[in-house]
C-alpha cells in the first residue's frame, strides 16, 4: 500500500472519530435540561472590615448632690418623657431618717394592736385587704418605677389605717402623735433629697462613660472627629460599662452615627448617602 493511501485512510479514520464525538455531544446538549432564571435589579458593593465608634445624641443628667449616690426612679433602658423624674439623690441623713421611720412604724403597730381590743372597724378591714394586695404585687414586681409606686401606696394605706384606728381607740392621742412625727420625717426626707427631671424625651441610661459631652452628634460638622481623637480614648471592643451611682443620661434612640477610621485607597472616594 502506497503512502498516499495510508494518509487517506488515517484521515478518514480521524474524520469518523470527530463526527462520532460531535454527534455524541450534540445528543447530550439536546437531552440536558436548561435552567431558566430571572435577572433581578441589584447593586454591587465593596466592603472593608473596620472597628466603629457609635456616636449618639446623649444628654448628661447630673445634680449637685451626686456624691450622696442616686436612687433609680426609672430603671435603666426605659423610655421617659420630657419633664419626668428619672432618679433622685439620697439626702445627707437619709439612712438615719429611714431608721427612725422604721421605729415609728413599730410603735404605731404596737399601739394599734393594744388599743383595738378585738374590735376591728370595717374601714380598717378594707385597708388591710388593700395592703395585702399591694404586698402581693410588690413581691412580684421587678421594675424600680413600679416598686416605688407600690411603696407609696403601701405607706398611704398604713398611715390611713393608723389614723382611723387612732380615732376609734382609747389611745387615739398617742397614735396621732406618732403619725404626726412620721409625716414630719417623711417630709424631711423628701425635702432634703434632690430629684433629677429630664428636659428631653428618650431612653434613660446609667452607663455613663464620660464621653457624652465629647462625642457630639452634629449633622453639620464632624471635623472634630479625627483618628487621633478616637484612638486616644483607648476603648476596647466588648468592654462593659458599669452603672453609675452619680449620674445618668438621656439617649436619643432614633438616630446615631458610626465613626470608622479607614485608611485605604477606596475609602478616599466614599460618598455620604442620606
Amino acid at each position: 500500500m502506497s503512502k498516499v493511501k495510508v494518509f487517506r485512510l488515517l484521515g478518514i479514520i480521524c474524520l469518523l472519530i470527530f463526527l462520532a464525538y460531535f454527534l455524541m455531544n450534540s445528543t447530550n446538549m439536546i437531552n440536558k435540561s436548561t435552567d431558566t432564571f430571572m435577572v433581578e435589579n441589584g447593586t454591587l458593593s465593596y466592603e472593608e472590615p473596620a472597628e466603629g465608634y457609635i456616636i449618639r445624641d446623649e444628654k448628661l443628667l447630673k445634680g449637685n448632690n451626686y456624691s450622696n449616690g442616686l436612687n433609680q426612679i426609672v430603671t435603666d433602658g426605659s423610655r421617659v418623657s420630657k419633664g419626668e423624674a428619672v432618679f433622685r439623690y439620697y439626702s445627707n441623713n437619709e439612712e438615719e431618717i429611714n431608721k427612725q421611720l422604721e421605729d415609728l412604724d413599730k410603735k404605731i403597730d404596737e399601739a394599734l394592736q393594744n388599743s383595738q381590743k378585738g374590735i376591728i372597724p370595717i374601714d380598717i378591714t378594707n385597708l388591710e385587704n388593700e395592703i395585702e394586695n399591694v404586698l402581693d404585687n410588690l413581691y412580684q414586681a421587678n421594675d424600680t418605677r413600679v416598686i416605688n409606686e407600690y411603696k407609696k401606696k403601701l405607706n398611704t394605706y398604713v398611715v390611713k389605717k393608723a389614723e382611723i384606728a387612732g380615732e376609734k381607740s382609747e389611745a387615739g392621742s398617742y397614735i396621732r402623735t406618732l403619725i404626726d412625727q412620721r409625716k414630719a420625717l417623711s417630709n424631711q426626707l423628701t425635702d432634703n433629697s434632690e430629684t433629677i427631671v429630664t428636659q428631653t424625651p428618650g431612653i434613660i441610661s446609667y452607663r455613663v462613660d464620660g464621653l457624652e459631652e465629647v462625642l457630639i452628634l452634629n449633622n453639620n460638622d464632624f471635623s472634630y472627629l479625627t483618628t487621633e481623637l478616637l484612638d486616644g480614648f483607648r476603648l476596647n471592643v466588648g468592654t462593659s460599662i458599669p452603672e453609675s451611682k452619680e449620674a445618668g443620661k438621656i439617649v436619643n434612640n432614633f438616630e446615631c452615627y458610626i465613626a470608622c477610621p479607614i485608611n485605604t485607597e477606596k475609602s478616599e472616594i466614599v460618598k455620604v448617602r442620606r
